[in-house]
């Protein structure tokens, strides 16, 4: 009886479940003739007999890591992963990576009861825990399918078999957040964002703690518009406690980001730092007014979910950095991606020059440690393999040092392939996906979000933006895949950037291969911030230096004139940043006229509700707030659907 799941199984499957390093060991011994002797057995146990006398062993219903073998390795061996590329081979007559079945099918059609009851008791009580709550779920439908959770991604690499389920939880395997991914493939019913979790459960045993933290929140926003963030942290210290205090006891993880952003706003003012933004602490103010108010508020607030969840012994691969620049400090930030689920995560630091770097910070700064035994350079150009990383709820990773546990830095090549959803050739579904979402107000909090490797078919062209500072080019995606743009801002931070990204473009390294970034709609179009680039070789622009003789030259591209949803956002921006004395005397000599063009321009909606923040007296938090939620759900809107 053929192994289905054997047949099932791709080479990324395998990598998954093992390592590159095994997988690619195995394929090359296979290729040189040195592969076992395998076996079918009556029972559907497969055997592997080795050259050297080992034997490795499958049984039916067993996965690939629960396999025994007689060599002194404790887990998943080359010998295992041999048996199955061999077994494959056998019965489809090619060792290729193209599993011998490939079918359109859904984890929804796993057996949820049996597995539940499966489940040893700490995992059936946190599956209760987080059934008690709603979580945000996005679903790739792809093949191998997968669910990215709030705290986890599950992926399950055969059809129909749960034994190859794995999440990048400290289980691996048989953990409470397979069973919240197969209900969310339930639910979703091939939808790719779903809500997981009971109806409202958490949020009709709380209502009034809920309605208690909205009243803090309002408080809290209340306070800004009088005093203003100019106020500083001592100024909104007892409003943010209240607030934070409300959260904490809720156990609303959304919400304690979000209150954490904002206080790091304030305080990035006070210290004249250059990550402080006006139009940010707008965007948290109505965040946090929008999520105590949403219909499912259990899941806009993140009731339930684990504010930080232990990781796996993972492969995190680099996908680049970015450096930028705030006052004297530097904050560096490098994306990492899951080899075995394509999950991102953000590892970032604050560095401040030390004395005996004066003059000398931004060229001293790559061998400085992102983390403990980590230094930028290595993991922003490599990978690392950890057994002791963090994955905070927002997609910031930790890496500790728990008993037993390390991390290593390893080099990585421009040519890893990655799979579905992260790695894409399809513009047009990538813009059609931002539509299809809850509004960023709502959504789950992160620190790097909606990133994609593209594969580049051709460089159409790049140029440099006049009257303003930064980089634009344009790639051509394989097939009829679309063009993507890309585009960077200059910063004090990388300052060779931009020429690096220019010397790309222009083949200084080879044919570009591969961009990787975040993306974003911009009028119609997908744009990327390229945080790495693949030729000849991996190029981390922000870290790398042009080579002395690039020549490169860029052709001046006219500069847009910012819009009237810009003017509104800075508008209402200032209101927060000053306070009431700046609303006073200036809501009526700006604010109306501001109006009147809004109105003229088609945009009803914000007239009205600007008008409501204009009308007599001071705007509460609540007209305020109003305002905001529709001009930056508006913007987010017109953005998607452009």
């Amino acid at each position: 009886m053929a192994r289905a799941d054997l047949l099932a199984l791709t080479d990324d499957g395998l990598v998954q479940l093992a390592n590159a390093g095994l997988v690619r060991r195995a394929q090359r011994e296979l290729a040189a003739g040195a592969g076992p002797e395998v076996t079918a057995l009556a029972d559907g146990t497969i055997e592997a007999r080795f050259t050297d006398g080992t034997l490795t062993r499958l049984p039916t219903g067993r996965g690939i890591a629960d396999a025994s073998c007689t060599c002194p390795s404790s887990g998943i061996c080359r010998h295992r992963v041999m048996l199955a590329l061999a077994y494959r081979a056998a019965a489809t007559g090619a060792p290729g990576n193209a599993p011998a079945l490939v079918e359109n099918w859904s984890p929804a059609s796993l057996d949820l009861d049996a597995f539940e009851a499966s489940l040893p008791p700490d995992a059936r009580t946190e599956l209760r825990r987080l059934l008690s709550a709603r979580h945000p779920v996005r679903l790739d439908h792809h093949h191998p399918p997968g669910a990215r959770l709030p705290m986890a991604s599950v992926r399950f690499l055969v059809p129909h078999d749960l034994a190859y389920a794995r999440c990048d939880c400290v289980r691996t395997q048989g953990c409470a957040h397979v069973a919240l991914a197969i209900r969310a493939f339930r639910a979703a019913d091939g939808a790719e964002n779903t809500v997981a979790g009971e109806a409202a459960a958490a949020a009709a045993e709380a209502p009034a703690d809920i309605a208690a933290l909205g009243r803090a929140c309002d408080a809290l926003i209340a306070h800004l518009l009088d005093a203003g963030v100019t106020a500083g942290p001592s100024g909104h210290s007892r409003t943010l406690a209240t607030a934070r205090g409300r959260a904490e006891a809720l156990g609303a993880v959304q919400a304690l980001l979000a209150l954490d952003a904002l206080e790091e706003q304030i305080a990035a003012y006070a210290a004249r730092s250059a990550r402080y933004d006006e139009r940010v602490t707008l965007g948290l103010a109505a965040e946090l007014f929008a999520r105590t108010r949403a219909a499912d508020a259990t899941a806009a607030l993140g009731l339930g979910e684990p504010f930080e969840t232990p990781m796996t012994r993972s492969r995190l691969i680099s996908l680049g950095a970015r450096l930028r620049q705030e006052g004297t400090d530097i904050r560096a930030a490098v994306i990492l991606a899951d080899s075995d689920t394509g999950a991102t995560m953000l590892i970032e630091k604050l560095f401040s020059p030390l004395p005996s770097e004066k003059g000398r910070f931004t060229g001293s700064l790559p061998r400085r440690q992102i983390a403990s035994g980590v230094p930028l350079l290595g993991v922003a150009r490599g990978q690392i393999l950890t057994s002791v990383a963090r994955r905070r709820a927002d997609g910031l990773l930790a890496l500790g040092s728990g008993a037993g546990g390390r991390t290593q830095v390893l080099p990585r090549d421009g040519g890893i392939v990655f799979t579905a959803p992260l790695a894409t050739d399809d513009v047009a579904s990538i813009i059609a996906g931002f539509a299809k979402r809850p509004i960023a107000l709502l959504r789950p909090r992160q620190r790097i979000d909606d990133v994609h490797v593209f594969a580049v078919e051709e460089v159409l062209g790049q140029a440099a933006v006049s009257g303003s500072q930064y980089w634009e080019g344009a790639v051509r995606l394989p097939g009829d895949g679309g063009v993507l743009h890309l585009r960077r801002e200059f910063d004090a931070a990388a300052p060779a950037a931009t020429g690096v990204l220019a010397a790309a473009l222009d083949g200084r390294w080879g044919r570009l291969r591969q961009v990787a970034g975040p993306v974003r709609p911009e009028g119609g179009v997908l744009v990327c911030e390229p945080w790495s680039l693949a030729a000849d070789r991996f190029i981390v622009p922000d870290l790398d230096a042009p080579e002395a003789d690039a020549g490169i030259a860029l052709h001046a591209a006219s500069e847009e004139a910012a819009g009237i949803l810009d003017e509104a956002e800075r508008f209402l921006s200032g209101a927060l940043h000053a306070g009431r004395r700046a609303w006073d005397g200036g809501a009526a000599t700006l604010g109306e006229p501001l109006r009147a063009r809004l109105q003229a321009a088609g945009y009803h909606g914000m007239a009205t509700r600007l008008a409501a923040c204009l009308g007599p007296g001071h705007a509460d938090a609540a007209t305020f707030c109003a305002a905001a939620v529709w001009l930056l759900t508006l913007r987010e809107s017109l953005g998607a659907a452009a």
